[in-house]
């Protein structure tokens, strides 16, 4: 493992550190090695990211919340997320089961799907804020649009399911930057709403920017904070 990869995974750590807990016992484990998420935090921001990067190339200006039923998909997908996350919270509080055994592969899963409902409201909320005549056509249109994206979504979980060993650094990298990129892009959708709306995505450049910086800004803090509580006040986290 040359200094490169050891720099890769220790970044991946630090900044997953900042929004998640880390179990390993909600973690997935590839050549021995944890990710840098738990396995419910690692599908909602690779799924998150795949949404966006979807939708960025297949809708590039779209900014209406999409058809009924593809919204209620999104509603669903937010509360099969939430009830696992119950289930599994309750269950080690209590010690055993609470409504059936919690598994890495319902968290991987559940979390991806809440991936799409995240990224897809992100993403209308962005070109939202971003331009002054943002495309006037929902997200999701007809059954092709969501069909897809929910093949690619099942094909990531599928990749990380199978835990091989050569996912390691890759699927590393992509959760480094989904954790940036993703809270870049809430604080980017934040921050645009202070800007003057723009015409061409070149122009959103600026924005970015600043939604890049106060995402590491926070992210940083609070990996810093997380890391203090542990070593100086031996608070467990």
């Amino acid at each position: 493992m040359n200094n490169a990869m050891l720099w890769l995974l220790d970044a991946a750590n630090w900044f997953g550190s900042a929004v998640c807990h880390q179990w390993d016992s909600h973690s997935y484990f590839i050549a021995g090695v944890p990710l840098c998420l738990c396995a419910r935090c690692t599908g909602m921001y690779l799924g998150g990211l795949l949404t966006l990067l979807y939708l960025a190339l297949r809708k590039p200006r779209a900014a209406q919340l999409p058809k009924l039923p593809y919204l209620v998909a999104l509603l669903v997908f937010f509360f099969l997320w939430a009830g696992d996350g119950v289930n599994s919270f309750a269950s080690v509080a209590l010690g055993h089961p609470f409504l059936y055994e919690p598994q890495n592969s319902l968290r991987l899963i559940t979390g991806a799907l809440m991936g799409i409902s995240l990224g897809s409201l992100l993403f209308v909320m962005l070109n939202g804020n971003l331009y002054r005549n943002p495309y006037s056509k929902p997200i999701y249109e007809n059954a092709a649009d969501f069909l897809i994206l929910l093949a690619l979504i099942a094909a990531l979980v599928l990749l990380v399911n199978s835990q091989m060993a050569w996912l390691l650094y890759p699927l590393s990298a992509l959760m480094l930057v989904a954790v940036i990129g993703l809270n870049a892009s809430i604080w980017t959708a934040l921050a645009a709403s202070f800007f003057r709306a723009v015409t061409q995505p070149r122009e959103a450049l600026s924005r970015f920017a600043v939604g890049i910086t106060l995402a590491l800004l926070l992210l940083n803090g609070l990996a810093l904070g997380r890391y203090a509580l542990g070593v100086y006040l031996g608070v467990p986290l």
